[in-house]
């Protein structure tokens, strides 16, 4: 017998890993939380430098005439709101 979409869908929705009842497995691992810290931490280091480094903003926005008016239009909001906060401190 095929199945109907619904059913489907319940059983996509019971293989979620937020569906998973895990019992006797805890040592140290948390599941469905928001966040993760075992004590350790990363870096990118030299590849984050270098991301940044790959294409320059100004060249960019030469380039791609959107991002221009997008960026002249994001400095404008910007400065309003920084004129609101502004005032809203006095």
């Amino acid at each position: 017998m095929a199945k109907t979409k619904r059913q489907i869908k319940i059983e996509q929705a019971n293989m979620q890993s937020d569906a998973i009842e895990i019992e006797g497995f805890s040592q140290g691992i948390t599941y469905g939380g928001d966040t993760w810290d075992n004590g350790m931490s990363y870096s990118f280091g030299e590849l984050e430098d270098m991301q940044l480094d790959l294409f320059s903003e100004e060249d960019m926005r030469e380039k791609y005439p959107a991002l221009k008016q997008a960026y002249e239009h994001y400095q404008s909001v910007l400065e309003v709101c920084k004129t609101k906060e502004k005032e809203d401190e006095d």
